[in-house]
């Protein structure tokens, strides 16, 4: 027996980017196992009906701190003079590891009903919010966050994700290394990080060059910016995934693409912050560069769609082109150049056999949606999050009619609030 997504329009994000207007998508277990022309389905099959629909790869969010839902609203407008280099938010301490945990699974539900099947994330505590992020049904990559600014760097809790759940990608949930930040590690524990990347071979996430404060702090440890410390500490390298990256010289533009460091772009969190972002154009093709929400302190919505949106139009503004950015190239920036940047081309990313069945389908008769001259310009720049119907995730239906299937969504929005 298999599930059938049938008779709807498939945007497959392939390498050919077929768009197929009648089309079913085979599910057998996990994976996809077939996607060809609608035909008449096996009366054995568990049936999907499509028509009227739009069938895309599962929205990839390269970095997030999902349990950060808690903070929501708590620092609006502020100078960037507010931010310490640890990002703190008045009343946060008030939260306990319960507290978010709890509200990582809120997240992880929120993210899920706007067509996000993968995240990235990274905080303290992971081996307990790590739990309630795999409860949810999403597909992840854990990263404990280390530093030693501030003492010593918590490697127990790495460990013990890491013996949790590993760090072999064809897992729903593993495991990665984070680092928080050049500035708030010392040149020891990134080379520590580096040699266990090459031996676990996992991936490496880290926030940089997002703050001057924190290319100040790198120049008073001798380095020129905030490229020069991965270099000398063994990151430089496609396996690393750098958040932000909005305070590089122009000389470490140029040299950026030798390195091949991975780029996951938070236009909204980085416009709301430092009211600045990087230029976007200069770095597509030359890394791979996916697209995150952060936290939903600085982008209050966990809408990687609308990031999507955002990230095209702001980056045409910074290349001075409006034929800059076009719409294939931002469509696979939320879903297969995320899943590039997290070594997993070859699980998620494009609708075709043989990838994981994360796949969301979009409800074409919503008027956002209409007229269908372009679907693909119309998923990027008049739909929204609303139109999202069904989400799967490994082949598990965990948004169904607009409705969670793992969650009551009025019971979560009454967590975060008692």
């Amino acid at each position: 027996m298999a599930l059938v997504l049938s008779g709807g329009s498939v945007l497959t994000l392939d390498a050919q980017n077929r768009i197929l207007l009648r089309a079913d998508v085979r599910v057998r277990g996990s994976d996809i196992v077939e996607v060809a022309a609608a035909a008449e389905c096996d009366p054995a099959d568990e049936v999907i009906d499509c028509r009227d629909c739009l069938v895309m790869p599962g929205l990839v969010n390269l970095h997030t701190h999902v349990c950060a839902i808690l903070f929501r609203g708590l620092a609006e407008d502020r100078p960037r003079s507010f931010w310490s280099e640890f990002y703190a938010i008045p009343g946060a301490a008030r939260y306990g590891t319960d507290d978010l945990a709890a509200a990582a699974a809120v997240a992880c539900h929120e993210l899920l009903l706007n067509g996000v099947t993968c995240i990235a994330d990274r905080y303290a505590h992971m081996d307990r919010i790590g739990e309630a992020i795999e409860a949810s049904g999403i597909r992840a990559v854990l990263g404990p966050t280390v530093s030693d600014s501030d003492g010593p760097a918590d490697w127990r809790t790495w460990e013990a994700v890491l013996e949790r759940w590993g760090t072999a990608p064809e897992r729903r949930v593993h495991a990665g290394l984070a680092p928080h930040a050049p500035n708030t590690c010392s040149d020891e524990l990134l080379r520590k990080c580096a040699r266990e990347a090459e031996r676990l071979g996992c991936r490496v996430f880290l926030h940089l060059a997002q703050s001057e404060t924190e290319i100040a702090q790198l120049r008073a440890r001798g380095y020129e910016g905030a490229l020069a410390p991965l270099v000398a500490n063994g990151l430089a390298a496609p396996h690393v995934v750098a958040a932000h990256c909005i305070y590089l010289s122009e000389s470490e533009i140029a040299a950026w693409p030798q390195h091949g460091i991975a780029i996951a772009h938070c236009p909204a969190s980085n416009i709301k912050i430092e009211g600045r972002t990087l230029a976007l154009h200069r770095f597509v093709g030359k890394a791979a560069v996916g697209l995150g929400t952060d936290w939903a302190v600085s982008d209050n919505a966990m809408d990687l769609l609308a990031e999507c949106r955002l990230a095209a139009l702001v980056g045409k503004l910074k290349a001075d082109d409006p034929a800059a950015l076009p719409v294939e190239t931002m469509l696979r920036m939320a879903t297969s150049e995320g899943a590039r940047a997290l070594g997993m081309s070859h699980l998620i990313g494009s609708v075709e056999p043989g990838k994981r069945a994360d796949l969301v389908v979009f409800d074409l008769t919503r008027l956002q949606a209409n007229p269908r001259h372009d679907l693909a310009a119309n998923l990027l720049y008049s739909m929204g999050t609303g139109c999202v119907r069904d989400v799967l995730v490994d082949g598990e239906v965990l948004v169904r009619n607009g409705r969670l299937t793992r969650a009551d969504e009025a019971e979560l929005a009454r967590r975060l609030n008692r």
